[in-house]
């Protein structure tokens, strides 16, 4: 009887000792907890195929075999994807810009004149909210007629009545006059970089000229808010330079700052031109 029982998937191998444990190649514990696949045994008499067998190569007499053939490595990951190509540090600095003057357009019409000194616009507003606002402004004048000055109280003004008008629940709750006012004339400071550390007037300076025990930080925010919706998406920006609260339209901003921006806009406009393939839709 010619009985035959054939071993496939495997390649033939020379070395001694075939049937070895696997502990004599490889370190075992290298394996131990990875899968081996399977190996498939293949029954035949008379030439016909009788059965057909399939076993687990992990501790079987052919784990060797299934090691040397490199079962059970760990698959190498593919290469992680190249990282997208960075803006060009002049591109960066001239869409920052534009975010801090509200737009493209803007930032291509920008003039550095100051600020007229006009009084509070109380048009169309409720007769309920012009009164607070009267008040509100008094303390505004007076802190501004000791420091900034009128073109910042001019910017606040505008500030201070946009964001009512758009949020007439922020003269809601316990907050007094003076923390209104504070609140408007700190962002409307904050955004034209005319306070903080290293800058003549501290925050905290603004704070004691208007009796307050702490800054308004969140009437600061809500104000910033109410007329720049788009300012709490901006947080996580990186910003290359002029690190201010947007306010999203020019005419909050003073000459001086507006000034700087437009020295800004022309040395990135500059260098763009430089170099054209790195060019991108902002002011183009």
């Amino acid at each position: 009887m010619n009985d035959n029982i054939l071993n496939f998937d495997r390649d033939r191998y020379t070395e001694p000792h075939w049937g070895a444990r696997a502990d004599d190649y490889f370190d075992h514990d290298e394996y131990a907890t990875r899968d081996l696949g399977d190996y498939t045994e293949i029954v035949v008499m008379d030439g016909r195929v009788i059965d057909v067998r399939t076993h687990r190569a992990g501790g079987s007499e052919y784990e060797c075999a299934a090691m040397e053939l490199g079962r059970g490595k760990p698959k190498t990951p593919p290469p992680p994807p190249p990282a997208p190509p960075r803006a060009a540090r002049h591109e960066q600095i001239l869409t920052w810009l534009s975010l801090v003057v509200g737009g493209d357009e803007h930032l291509r019409a920008l003039a550095c004149e100051p600020l007229p000194a006009e009084d509070l616009d109380l048009t169309d507003l409720r007769a309920d909210l012009r009164e607070r606002l009267v008040a509100i402004d008094r303390e505004l004048t007076r802190v501004t007629e000791l420091v900034l000055g009128p073109e910042v109280r001019t910017a606040a003004r505008r500030l201070l009545v946009r964001a009512v008008a758009a949020q007439p629940a922020l003269l809601r709750g316990v907050a007094g006059d003076e923390v209104m006012a504070c609140a408007a004339l700190t962002a409307v400071a904050k955004a034209n970089d005319l306070v903080g550390q290293g800058r003549v007037v501290p925050v905290t300076l603004l704070r004691t000229l208007f009796n307050l025990r702490s800054a308004p930080n969140d009437k600061v925010q809500s104000m910033t808010r109410a007329v720049a919706p788009q300012t709490s998406l901006l947080s996580g920006w990186e910003r290359p330079i002029l690190d201010v609260p947007i306010l999203g339209t020019p005419d909050l901003l003073v000459g001086s700052f507006r000034e700087g921006v437009i020295v800004a806009r022309d040395a990135g406009l500059r260098l763009r031109a430089a170099t054209p393939d790195q060019a991108s839709p902002v002011l183009g």
